[in-house]
């Protein structure tokens, strides 16, 4: 979809839609079973990342961002974020980022 000078592909598409969701939940006080911060910020992160880099392979990325959110539910934020940026510092080792 293309927004003026933007293009925004599904996943885009998908966790802007899931950042303003869990934005109103934290706003409104829904209550959820999750950690709506801790989301929150791991979702502005992926959307971040995959704007800034755009070159990163969409299995990759994937596989990357499922993770990521499955280690929030048992992890600390910190400690997802770290694996989130040391998991990226490994794919550009690896040439999977081709930047």
């Amino acid at each position: 979809m293309y927004v003026r000078p933007f293009y925004f592909d599904t996943k885009k598409i998908f966790f802007i839609l899931a950042a303003i969701i869990l934005g109103l939940a934290m706003y409104f006080g829904w209550s959820l079973w999750f950690d709506k911060r801790a989301f929150l910020t791991l979702t502005i992160l992926i959307l971040l990342t995959k704007g800034l880099i755009p070159s990163i392979h969409n299995e990759a990325f994937f596989i990357l961002a499922i993770v990521a959110v499955f280690l929030t539910l048992y992890l600390p934020i910190f400690k997802v974020v770290l694996f989130y940026f040391i998991s990226f510092i490994l794919f550009r080792l690896l040439r999977v980022i081709l930047i």
